[in-house]
């Protein structure tokens, strides 16, 4: 038994790294672009977004598969457990209510019940109440703990979709949002109602954030909004639910390369990507349930994955690197794998960097030149611009319309402050959130040229003494 020493010996012309952890053979060029295979990528792929995985739907045991599967890879590559139990994977407990039983909307005695008369799509208690406020069109505020009935839209002529496009600001500290129902059809109307209506989720071990600004919301009729607008202002109105606890779970995947330089090593650069998908959907109106998510996101997490085992191969950077695989990205909110991994990180934010996310790179763009990956946000930092002077072939990304900055994990991190971004080239494909989101839509030579492109620059990034900082008003609130 060898403890605590490394040395190297010769494995037919390559060399092979003896740790605590075992031997870890390289072959030669392991450590450059070179080194980075389609068949490696390819492998990798066929296995997480293959039909075996079903999806690897946020919060499932495929989810778990999926986050084992890695965390062997990270093993074999000599990769430090970052994870629960001198292991590579985090699991967190997630604590869930959810209505148990149609809510009722009340005000005296008129009641009005979900799939009935309203739905409810977002619920923050068992007894949400209030005084009622007309909102009057172009409002800018409301007072708190009221219940607000949106107004409609003069545009829509008293139609469909009111109160969209009203932001947040207007109605803080609102008790709960009552809107007109848009103009559902009967089986529409049925579908709704049979959604889980989740009352709030937060981790286990992470003490719940309140946040004021959260608002119950709730559409209804045309009948139920009249009978709503014809009361005066003030008049008590509450919207009631049985609610039922659950747990769930979902997992990251953790590893670390410490860096080799005492002064350095306490800096950290992250590297991520989410694991998991849409999972297997039963009511997917094609014969094919299976959500794969090849390039969402797969393709990044190959991406991390590869970059991941070059870098292990050495020659060990100066800086610290962690390479997290995230879940539950598609469930969202503030129960994803990168909010568990910021709310409780593994080395103290204030020591990481910066964090690259890797997100949907299986097809080109053609809004960006060839062979280029565009950053979200490239504008907020210095990150991007950086990079590309040391060889990353980044461009701003060409759809800002779209909020990719806030739509994936990166946004975790920037929120605490950390200067985040996403790389990616995804390319608004319809396959997008899509059982059609296969392994024969990857164009394996654009994603393979892209893990190589970004094998150096990250290798300067993780050997230098730059640290990336935020443009004025660049960082997210």
């Amino acid at each position: 038994m060898v403890s605590g020493v490394v040395f190297c010996v010769l494995l037919a012309g390559g060399s092979a790294v003896v740790s605590r952890s075992g031997v870890h053979a390289q072959a030669p060029g392991m450590g450059t672009a070179d080194g980075i295979t389609e068949a490696g990528i390819r492998a990798h792929m066929e296995f997480l977004a293959g039909d075996a995985l079903n999806g690897r739907g946020s919060n499932s045991r495929d989810e778990w598969i999926a986050a084992a599967y890695i965390a062997a890879q990270f093993r074999q590559w000599g990769l430090e457990p970052m994870g629960d139990a001198g292991g590579f994977v985090q699991a967190a407990e997630i604590l869930r209510e959810q209505m148990a039983a149609p809510a009722v909307l009340s005000s005296g005695a008129a009641q009005f019940t979900h799939g009935q008369e309203m739905l409810v799509s977002t619920l923050t208690g068992a007894h949400v109440a209030g005084p009622l406020v007309k909102m009057a069109e172009g409002a800018t505020s409301v007072p708190a703990g009221s219940v607000v009935l949106m107004p409609v839209p003069a545009a829509t002529g008293g139609a469909a979709g009111a109160g969209r496009g009203r932001g947040t600001q207007a109605t803080a500290g609102a008790a709960f949002l009552i809107s007109l129902a848009t103009d559902q059809t009967a089986e529409q109307w049925a579908t709704a109602a049979a959604r889980v209506i989740s009352a709030g989720s937060r981790f286990a071990t992470v003490p719940p954030t309140p946040n004021p600004a959260r608002a119950a919301r709730i559409s209804v009729n045309k009948a139920t909004y009249d009978a709503l607008a014809a009361m005066a202002d003030g008049t008590t109105v509450s919207l009631d639910a049985e609610l039922r606890a659950t747990t769930a779970h979902t997992w990251n995947a953790v590893g670390r390369l410490t860096g080799s330089d005492p002064a350095a090593q306490a800096e950290v650069v992250v590297l991520g990507a989410h694991l998991d998908h849409l999972g297997l959907r039963e009511t997917a109106r094609t014969d094919d349930k299976i959500y794969n998510g090849a390039d969402d996101d797969a393709s990044g997490t190959v991406a991390v994955m590869a970059l991941a085992q070059a870098l292990a191969a050495g020659p060990r950077p100066n800086r610290t690197l962690v390479f997290a695989l995230f879940g539950s990205e598609e469930g969202g909110g503030a129960v994803s794998g990168s909010s568990y991994f910021v709310e409780l990180p593994v080395v103290p934010l204030d020591q990481i960097v910066t964090q690259l996310q890797f997100e949907m790179l299986a097809r080109h763009d053609p809004m960006v030149p060839a062979k280029s990956l565009w950053l979200t946000g490239y504008e907020r930092s210095d990150l991007g611009s950086e990079l590309a002077k040391h060889g990353a072939a980044l461009v701003p990304d060409p759809r800002p319309e779209q909020s990719f900055f806030t739509r994936s994990d990166n946004i975790k991190f920037a929120r605490k402050g950390v200067v985040s971004h996403t790389v990616s080239s995804f390319n608004l494909h319809t396959d997008y959130h899509q059982a059609s989101d296969e392994i024969d839509t990857v164009d394996f030579a654009h994603l393979l040229a892209s893990v190589r492109s970004m094998l150096e620059p990250v290798r300067w990034l993780a050997n230098s003494t730059f640290k990336p900082a935020w443009t004025p008003e660049g960082r997210p609130r």
